[in-house]
């Protein structure tokens, strides 16, 4: 058995979700869903922002997961 962390937002949000059902029940089904997801089911989004878009939101989400590893170390201090 292995352990993941999850921030809070997204733990209410699959306690929402699951219903009757396990963690890892539902992870496992969302998991599968994934897997057999191919290329050309989602070739559609390709190309949906601009370079500038793009590069701000990779800024965007590159900052969110410093701020997210900081928060959650100093958890466990």
């Amino acid at each position: 058995m292995k352990s993941i962390m999850v921030s809070d937002e997204t733990y209410e949000k699959l306690t929402a979700i699951k219903g009757k059902k396990s963690f890892t029940e539902l992870l496992s089904e969302m998991a599968d869903k994934v897997k057999g997801t191919k290329f050309s089911d989602i070739e559609q989004f390709f190309g949906i922002m601009d370079k500038e878009e793009a590069d701000q939101l990779q800024k965007f989400v590159a900052k969110r997961r410093k701020q997210f590893r900081v928060h959650r170390l100093e958890a466990f201090s």
